[in-house]
C-alpha cells in the first residue's frame, strides 16, 4: 500500500516515476482538454488542472491505492466535496460496477456534470449539498473519499459525524487534508491534532494512523510547499502570490509568510 500519514519526498518522488502516475496524467491532461472544450469558464473559479497540483499528485494515487485494497469495488463511492475533476470519471472506467456520486455546494457544477456524462457516456450522479448534512441514508456509502477538502472548512468534528453515518459498518472514509507549517493557513498542527483524535469518535479502525509532532513537519523529508517552489513552482496552488499578499492587506490583514508552507497529510 501506499504509505499513510505525512507525505514524504521520496515517497512522492517514488509515485511520480510510476507507470500508474502516468496512467492518471495522461487522462487527467484529455480530461482537461474536454473540459476546456464543453465549459470553458471552468478556470475562472477552479484550479483548470486538479492533477498537477503539488499534492494531488500523491493524493490521487493514494484514493485509488485504499480502494484497491480496502473498499468494495462495485458498492457505493462517494467524492466529497468534489468540485468537478477528471477523477470519479476515471474511477468509473476502472471500477464500472461501482456506483459513484460527488457532491458539493455549488448547484452551477450539475450542469457541468451533465456535458462531460454526456461526452464520455458515463453516469457520475452529482448533487448540490452542505457536507455538515448530506441527506443520504445512515450506511448509504461503501467508501467515501475527501481530498484537500476539510482545511476549507472550520466544523470538523461535524462533518466527520456526518461522513461516519453514512459510511456502511464495514465501509472507509479515505481522508487527506493540508497542514499549515508556519501557522499562516488552515489548518494548524493542534487543529490537525484534533482532526485525527475525532476520526478516532467516529470510525472504529484507523489503519497505521499517526498523530503528528512539529518535529515531523520540520522535518526535511517532509514533502512541502517550499520544496515544490524550489523542485517545480508551477504545481503550487498560487498562481500569483503577491497578489494574494496584497489582497489581505487590503483586508486589514497582515499575513506573516509571503508564501505559504504547507504539509499534506493523508
Amino acid at each position: 500500500m501506499i504509505n499513510q500519514g505525512l507525505i514524504k519526498i521520496f515517497d512522492y518522488h517514488q509515485i511520480l516515476e510510476s507507470f500508474f502516475y502516468r496512467e492518471l496524467e495522461k487522462y487527467s491532461d484529455e480530461f482537461s482538454k474536454m473540459q476546456k472544450d464543453l465549459f470553458p469558464e471552468f478556470s475562472r473559479k477552479w484550479v483548470k488542472d486538479s492533477f498537477h497540483q503539488w499534492s494531488r499528485q500523491y493524493e490521487y494515487p493514494f484514493v485509488i491505492d485504499s480502494i484497491e485494497n480496502l473498499s468494495k469495488k462495485d458498492g457505493r463511492i462517494l467524492d466529497a466535496g468534489s468540485g468537478i475533476t477528471f477523477f470519479p470519471y476515471y474511477l468509473k472506467g476502472k471500477y464500472p460496477d461501482a456506483t459513484i456520486e460527488c457532491c458539493d455546494y455549488d448547484a452551477g457544477l450539475e450542469g457541468q456534470f451533465n456535458k462531460v456524462n454526456e461526452r464520455l457516456k458515463q453516469k457520475i450522479n452529482y448533487f448540490t449539498t452542505d457536507i455538515r448534512s448530506i441527506g443520504k441514508p445512515d450506511g448509504y456509502y461503501n467508501t467515501i473519499y475527501c481530498v484537500s477538502v476539510l482545511e476549507h472548512t472550520n466544523d470538523y468534528e461535524c462533518i466527520l459525524k456526518e461522513l461516519s453515518r453514512i459510511t456502511s459498518e464495514d465501509g472507509y472514509l479515505i481522508l487527506t487534508f493540508d497542514i499549515s507549517i508556519d501557522g499562516s493557513a488552515d489548518i494548524s498542527l493542534k487543529r490537525a491534532v484534533e482532526l485525527l483524535n475525532a476520526i478516532d469518535k467516529y470510525y472504529i479502525q484507523v489503519p497505521n494512523k499517526t498523530l503528528i509532532e512539529q518535529s515531523d513537519l520540520k522535518s526535511s523529508e517532509t514533502l512541502t510547499t517550499n520544496y515544490i517552489n524550489s523542485y517545480k513552482k508551477e504545481l503550487l496552488p498560487w498562481r500569483y502570490p503577491y497578489l494574494m499578499f496584497i489582497k489581505s492587506l487590503t483586508k486589514g490583514k497582515i499575513p506573516k509568510f509571503l508564501l505559504r508552507n504547507l504539509a499534506c497529510y493523508c
